[in-house]
């Protein structure tokens, strides 16, 4: 796998913070009742559980960051070189080794610890070995505190680094600093590289993608290098150098002409010839840059040669100053002391023959300096020179095509030359037409395409709007007036017969001899069928619907049995309610006001209270009134004394209603339906209740209060708020 996505990495929790997960999680998962009158094997049991519980946990977790971290071994040397230059290998690999062994320390103090547990004799001796062997464990944790933090560190750091496939298409963007890199990268790609005035904005490696040639390109922006000794570069250098060394790229390496970046021509010429072993067999563009700040035809002769001279063995010497030559012969006696540590930047020491081979080249650098299109390009067959202006993108595309057709060409190249390329030329087979006769077949081109073709060449000549339907419409009274003629669309031997109106009569014959003879007799057919299923709907509505065609004595005898048939319902019903009391009730029946007055009349009792009812009922306000206590107080006056029949007197002082009588079996519900409904929500809170402590066994943990008095009441003292 070539491609690495560091964010998967899960973090590594703090060793305090390691402890009481573990011991949180265990409390959780296993039982937490114990009693002294239980049987010694689910006494050692009990604590065996607990045990092998928190080392499995810290087995996992251990485990867990051994295969999340890469392996520096197995990845990619691009990778592997980068974690050592940010993280220091060595740190590194003594931090996973750690975590590999506290792991197997772990399950030995756990297996330890069980085997002791196992011949416990007591609840006390089993409960004292568990407490040892949770302690050693955490101890285990607790010393990983340095190696945890570290590792969380380079975890963070992970993954905020781009994610960057050291085997695709890529671009590698080199140089010094503040020459245009992240502008040009910010031009090419979506990425937003900080881009600024002074050196050094960019402090490590940013990763852009472009289309191409309907392919996605990978394009890194690295930090500026200097031109000193590999031994003196720092952290941010060598990301650069890692990139260049590893990744099969095409190298694009700017040139500031303007020399605003602070480095002159030569010594940036200096640089490409230091770091040029980075380069073997990689396609080279040099990308002239700032060309709106100063012309490349404004180059003097010396600079010109020494861009031209950027392979020989020797530049043009720069014209210095005293101070400034005794400086440069400082520097060149340091670099000659320090020459063995520069063959170290691609791992071979000494290697002159792998330094030489990009200059023992046969190249043929007869660079011709022409400004065509905003961009000044000089080509060899490996090498491409281009001059652009990231401000005003002039030149862009061409860096572009230039360096990404390098690079195709070179891959192409290399699969070519591999040894699976015979294997699959073996398996093609191109087939090569051959000539059969000695006759000519041109190509048939229309003679419309022809004429168009002429009239193209002609100048001023302009190509015939086409007169589409939407057109014809506005011209013919829009939409609504206009009707579309569908025989435009009709392909005849004579145009004109288009407009013809289609005759009765063709050739002699009748159109109507061609229809078809026996369609008279297939409509009577489907008429006739038509009919017969109507017919068969009639029929069987006339059977649902009642038939009233019964003459007189019929109708008597038909009334005679319904009413016989309504008997025996009714004695059966009566027979059905035998034993129980019947209370006759004729909902039909309506009774008038003046049919009330009558009643209350004949029992010798006032009216009033059936005016007074009348007067309420016609109200719209509900109530208790002033109204109504006056009709309270006259009927008490009214009901004094009041005779019925033989010297029967009725004295009131209030008035009392009597209420409806309820059914004792529904106790105070209204009807049966409300009582089951009762009962239903009764049987059902009851099984809820039961149902919350079924299930419940000794590894459940019952937390009665959740928070106890003595523990979130009065101050805090000046210990510490860690519960544990």
């Amino acid at each position: 796998m070539s491609h690495y996505n560091f964010r998967k990495i899960r973090a590594v929790l703090p060793s305090k913070q390691f402890v009481d997960n573990v011991l949180n999680k265990t409390q959780r998962r296993t039982p937490t009742v114990i009693r002294p009158g239980f049987k010694i094997i689910r006494i050692r049991d009990f604590y065996i559980r607990k045990v092998r519980t928190v080392q499995s946990m810290i087995h996992d977790k251990f485990g867990q960051i051994l295969d999340d971290f890469p392996d520096l071994n197995s990845i990619h040397p691009f990778y592997s070189d980068l974690l050592n230059i940010l993280y220091d290998r060595d740190h590194y690999k003594i931090a996973l080794g750690s975590m590999s062994i506290s792991r197997n320390i772990v399950d030995h103090i756990a297996k330890h610890y069980i085997s002791q547990i196992k011949y416990g004799d007591s609840l006390f001796r089993c409960k004292t070995l568990k407490r040892a062997a949770l302690g050693r464990l955490c101890t285990v944790i607790r010393k990983q505190k340095d190696s945890l933090s570290y590792l969380e560190q380079v975890r963070q750091h992970l993954s905020r680094y781009p994610s960057i496939d050291p085997t695709t298409r890529t671009l590698i963007i080199t140089g010094y600093p503040n020459v245009g890199k992240s502008s040009f990268m910010n031009t090419i790609t979506r990425a937003n590289v900080d881009v600024q005035p002074y050196p050094f904005t960019t402090k490590s490696l940013f990763v852009g993608h472009f289309d191409y040639d309907f392919q996605r390109w990978q394009c890194l922006d690295t930090p500026g290098i200097l031109d000193h000794p590999l031994i003196k570069r720092n952290t941010i250098e060598m990301q650069a150098i890692t990139a260049l060394a590893y990744i099969k790229s095409t190298i694009l390496f700017f040139i500031d002409i303007s020399e605003t970046c602070g480095y002159s021509i030569h010594q940036q010429v200096t640089l490409f010839r230091s770091i040029s072993r980075l380069f073997v067999g990689k396609p080279i563009v040099l990308v002239l840059s700032k060309i709106d700040l100063r012309k490349p035809n404004e180059l003097s002769q010396e600079e010109r040669k020494i861009i031209e001279c950027v392979w020989d063995k020797e530049l043009p010497k720069e014209t210095f100053s005293d101070e400034e030559e005794n400086e440069n012969e400082k520097e060149k006696e340091e670099l000659d002391e320090e020459d063995e540590e520069k063959d170290l930047i691609i791992g071979q020491e000494n290697d002159e023959s792998l330094g030489m081979a990009l200059f023992n080249r046969e190249l043929d650098w007869n660079i011709d300096w022409e400004l065509k299109d905003g961009f000044l390009m000089a080509s060899d067959e490996r090498v491409k020179l281009v001059a652009i202006s990231s401000k005003g993108e002039m030149g862009i595309a061409k860096v572009i095509e230039q360096s990404c057709d390098l690079l195709k060409s070179e891959r192409v190249e290399k699969k070519v030359r591999s040894s699976e390329m015979d294997k699959n030329l073996n398996r093609l087979h191109v087939a090569i037409p051959e000539k059969r006769d000695e006759f000519e077949r041109p190509p048939n081109i229309p003679k419309s395409i022809l004429e168009m073709r002429e009239k193209k060449k002609q100048k001023g000549y302009v190509k015939p709007k086409k007169t589409l339907s939407r057109d014809l419409e506005k011209q013919n009274g829009g939409y609504g007036k206009y009707d579309i003629d569908l025989r435009k669309e009709w392909i005849l031997e004579n145009e004109e017969w288009k407009d013809d109106i289609i005759p009765e009569i063709w050739e002699g014959k009748n159109i109507a001899d061609f229809i078809d003879p026996e369609i008279e007799r297939k409509l009577d057919e489907l008429e006739k069928e038509e009919e017969e299923i109507i017919r068969k709907m009639e029929e069987a509505d006339s059977q649902e619907m009642e038939v009233n065609d019964l003459n007189q004595t019929q109708e008597k005898m038909l009334d005679k049995i319904r009413e016989k048939k309504m008997l025996k319902i009714l004695k059966k019903n009566r027979e059905k309610t035998r034993g129980r009391k019947s209370i006759p009730t004729n909902k039909n029946t309506k009774k008038s006001i003046s049919s009330l007055k009558e009643h209350l009349k004949d029992m010798g009792l006032p009216d009033l209270p059936l005016k007074q009812a009348k007067k309420r009922h016609l109200k719209t306000k509900r109530g208790r009134e002033k109204l109504r206590k006056g009709m309270m107080k006259e009927l008490q006056d009214t009901q004094k004394e009041v005779q019925i029949g033989q010297g029967v007197v009725l004295n009131k002082d209030r008035s009392r209603v009597r209420s409806r009588s309820v059914d004792p079996r529904y106790k105070g519900f209204k009807d049966e339906t409300q009582l089951k409904l009762a009962r239903k929500i009764a049987v059902k809170q009851f099984e809820k209740k039961k149902n919350r402590y079924m299930p419940k066994g000794e590894g459940d943990r019952s937390i009665v209060t959740y928070r106890p008095k003595h523990l979130f009441s009065g101050k805090r003292g000046i210990g510490s708020a860690d519960w544990r």
